[in-house]
């Protein structure tokens, strides 16, 4: 996040460019997100959330814009405090993709921290800042504060020493020309929002601007004893705004060895049914560790179709549709629907028929291609030492057939349409239906 003088620099440069109504309040709001509880962090007043599988954060502009889209139309604080989020959004791409901050190195979040009272010095004397910001009356009784516990007074008084002169250290990597480059850019970010919610328009895509919790890192497991079980929660379905349900189903590889960590880690989430697709002789050759376990409900649904090794690359695309049209794939459907809680879809690694499966069940949802591509391709970063495993063991095998590809998902989608006009269309010919599939539907989206 930027430091809260800069969004004061950013507010007080938009105010000469922009007919506000009330200036006060505009610096309250600009500044209010950062105005964090005792003991509390600011992802609530950030309206932070994760998406994409749990792959990415991003602020949730669209539900501020619902609750409080007439209050900035006409309070100016509400309208500072939208700004403030969209200031951040922009300062995340910034930071990290046009300048590759890394903040998981030892010691550089807090070397970025010294960078902000330092800069903060040099802003305040650049742009003359004046530290008049007033807090009305009865401001404990804004809608505002239905959002988050807000420490606001004692924040408003930490703020007045962000106007004071500050030496200590010296620049570690915000420097003073990323602050000035950062500042202008948000300006005309800024302008460029408030023109298109002057006009109707429904404002920033927060989604499109997700990012990365780690940049570089491979994505992790959910479970301990798991390399590749992940949320299918966090996709945006239908329409803007509305994303597919955490928590109701969950991809993975099979678990043969679950811990007792594992074990509390699915009653917290509410995972209760668990899907095994393996082959009969794989399942009895390494039996789930779910099998016997009074609180999972263990349903085994054969499907032998993508259990080999396609023949190449081009046969990929067509194994998943033989997957798709596997004579037990109704099965798996129609238990996902009368699961009365979270489910975990599991094969051997996670990829081909648990990701026809989860590319099957997103596009239910109306899942973009791309988001479907995006969760299929995980796989191949989660998987790493088990396609290394493979590429030790069995020097003989094409590791480019085993390794998922952007194209085989890109082309099996294809495929699937020309068969089939839509998902719905595919389960009711294969029997599942039609209240079945609406109650994936409702587990999925709510």
């Amino acid at each position: 996040m930027a430091s809260r003088i800069i969004h004061l620099a950013i507010t007080d440069i938009l105010t000469g460019k922009y007919p506000f109504k009330d200036i006060n309040r505009l610096k309250i709001g600009a500044t209010l997100p950062d105005a964090s509880a005792p003991g509390q962090s600011t992802e609530g007043s950030h309206l932070k959330i994760r998406i994409c599988g749990l792959t990415k954060k991003t602020y949730d502009l669209t539900r501020y814009r619902k609750e409080f889209g007439r209050k900035m139309k006409e309070d100016d604080l509400y309208l500072g405090y939208y700004l403030h989020l969209v200031q951040d959004i922009l300062f995340r791409y910034f930071m990290y993709e046009m300048h590759r901050w890394d903040s998981k190195t030892p010691g550089n979040v807090d070397r970025l921290h010294n960078d902000y009272a330092l800069i903060n010095t040099y802003v305040v004397r650049k742009y003359q800042l004046r530290d008049d910001i007033v807090i009305p009356q009865n401001f404990a009784d804004e809608p505002v504060h239905g959002l988050y516990p807000f420490g606001y007074e004692s924040f408003y008084e930490d703020l007045k020493g962000d106007y004071e002169p500050y030496q200590e250290g010296s620049l570690f990597f915000f420097t003073e020309q990323k602050a000035d480059a950062f500042i202008g850019m948000a300006v005309d970010f800024c302008l460029k929002e408030l023109d298109a919610l002057s006009q109707g328009k429904t404002g920033l895509d927060e989604y499109a601007w997700g990012w990365k919790p780690a940049w570089n890192a491979v994505p992790h497991s959910l479970l301990h004893t798991t390399l590749n079980t992940r949320e299918l929660g966090g996709y945006r379905a239908f329409d803007r705004g509305r994303y597919t349900c955490m928590d109701a189903v969950w991809r993975s590889d099979v678990q043969k060895y679950p811990d007792e960590g594992d074990f509390a880690f699915l009653q917290k989430h509410h995972i209760t049914t668990v899907i095994d697709m393996r082959g009969e002789g794989d399942a009895l050759r390494a039996p789930s560790g779910f099998e016997s376990v009074e609180e999972v409900t263990y349903c085994h649904v054969p499907i032998d179709e993508g259990s080999g090794i396609p023949e190449s690359r081009e046969a990929v695309p067509g194994s998943y549709m033989k997957i798709a049209m596997a004579k037990n794939m109704p099965l798996v459907f129609k238990k996902i629907a009368t699961a009365p809680a979270g489910v975990m879809v599991n094969c051997t690694a996670g990829k081909d028929r648990t990701g026809v499966v989860s590319a099957l069940l997103l596009k239910l949802c109306g899942v973009s291609d791309e988001d479907v591509v995006y969760d299929y391709l995980l796989t191949r970063e989660c998987n790493q030492k088990r396609f290394e495993l493979i590429r030790q063991n069995y020097p003989e095998v094409d590791m480019n057939i085993i390794i998922p590809d952007e194209s085989y998902m890109r082309e099996f989608l294809r495929l699937f349409k020309e068969h089939f006009e839509t998902v719905e269309d595919y389960l009711t010919a294969r029997g599942v239906t039609r209240e079945e599939t609406a109650l994936i539907v409702r587990k999925m989206l709510g």
